[in-house]
């Protein structure tokens, strides 16, 4: 289950992009809850997405590498870097390539090896099943498929839709070229994060009792206010150098 939490993770706050036709533009609300834990407060993720551009924001604190946490994270294909909003006004600006370097510099210091993706790939045929389940969600048809857990009675149910579709661009390139490296080929983001369909329900269930929900509670094309999805002059932009700076003294 620990795998199956950790793709819900990825799905919703890390993903990835690849120029797609009928691009969506518009503004997609999820709520995530914990239902082992029904004292924890819900999380509210909010996702922007206009043009080459999109921003993630979220009411909790994302722990994104040791000695940086954010809690908004604007993605720039038009400039090929992530802007991570490190206070109100001040971010950390990195380049697909700072961050991939960084990564590299993380795991020699630390001894780890990232899988080198010779393992077995994933099964899509066993682990996989389009149920043929439909229903509507916001005025979306979606479509229901269920992968398999590492438990026996362990699952993960995906609800796609294919009337919504993104550009992941930088954030699909991070995961092909660093995520996928540390989660392993068992893992197949693609099932949720692709240039054809868009998940607006995931549901992860243990012996028949749904256990973590992420659901779309707010679903609105066109965006009409585009500042968050630009840089305010009166931002601080830090670089690399300071992130790093600010790990070591972590």
């Amino acid at each position: 289950m620990k795998r199956l939490s950790f793709l819900l993770f990825i799905l919703l706050i890390t993903g990835l992009f690849t120029k797609a036709e009928a691009q969506f533009e518009g503004q997609i609300e999820f709520q995530l809850q914990n239902l082992e834990e029904p004292a924890q407060s819900a999380i509210n993720l909010n996702m922007i997405f206009f043009r080459e551009r999109i921003y993630v924001e979220s009411n909790a604190s994302m722990a994104v590498l040791p000695g940086l946490n954010t809690s908004a994270v604007l993605v720039r294909n038009d400039h090929r870097d992530f802007v991570m909003h490190t206070g109100e006004y001040e971010a950390l600006k990195v380049t697909k390539d700072d961050l991939d370097g960084l990564i590299n510099l993380i795991e020699r210091f630390q001894g780890s090896r990232a899988s080198n993706g010779s393992g077995d790939s994933f099964d899509w045929d066993t682990n996989v099943t389009e149920t043929g389940q439909k229903r509507e969600i916001h005025g979306y048809t979606v479509s229901e498929f269920q992968m398999r857990g590492d438990g026996e009675d362990e699952y993960i149910s995906v609800w796609l839709t294919d009337q919504i579709k993104v550009n992941w661009g930088l954030l699909n390139e991070a995961w092909q070229t660093t995520g996928r490296n540390h989660v392993g080929e068992d893992i197949p983001i693609e099932l949720v994060m692709n240039r054809n369909s868009f998940p607006l329900m995931i549901e992860s269930y243990r012996n028949g009792e749904v256990i973590f929900r992420a659901e779309s509670v707010n679903v609105e094309t066109g965006v009409r206010d585009r500042r968050k999805t630009r840089v305010s002059s009166d931002t601080k932009l830090l670089g690399i150098t300071d992130l790093m700076m600010n790990m070591l003294r972590q």
